[in-house]
């Protein structure tokens, strides 16, 4: 039985899809959070998590740490939240040892909510890919054949 498709690609590497499946999702973060000033909707990493990790599956490609890329990629919008977040607290006033203590504390809060931020991004990456995944490896056109049935 022969396959229809390309061949696989075994040495392909994880950016490729990555790349697509996040900057196929950036706009839309993006605007999410250009539209509210608030929040920022993942809902587009995920979609890009499932075409990426559907590209990845059908070429043969490795499935592997795609859905981290892609929610990276696609993520890149928590920056702006952390800029936002840098900005609303420079201009802090009072004695001294106030600013010097708020501003350490806004860089240890930014930096927090840059890793849950990405942290959250990248996990919805990676479950877009597992969906995108499995549902190039479940396509109707291929017969499916059961153990008992080759005995």
């Amino acid at each position: 039985m022969s396959d229809v498709g390309p061949p696989p690609q075994h040495g392909t590497t994880p950016w490729k899809y990555a790349l697509i499946g996040g900057m196929a999702s950036l706009p839309f973060t993006t605007l999410s959070y250009w539209q509210t000033g608030s929040e920022l909707s993942l809902g587009a990493v995920l979609f890009g998590g499932i075409l990426a990790g559907y590209l990845a599956r059908r070429a043969g490609g490795e499935t592997s740490g795609v859905g981290t890329r892609v929610g990276i990629v696609g993520g890149l919008p928590v920056l702006w939240v952390v800029f936002d977040v840098i900005a609303a607290t420079s201009g802090l006033a009072g004695p001294a040892w106030f600013v010097t203590s708020a501003t350490l504390l806004t860089v240890g809060f930014t930096v927090v909510v840059a890793v849950i931020g990405f942290g959250i991004s990248a996990l919805v990456g990676e479950v877009g890919t597992r969906i995108g995944s499995w549902v190039a490896g479940n396509r109707p056109d291929e017969p499916t054949s059961s153990p008992r049935a080759e005995s």
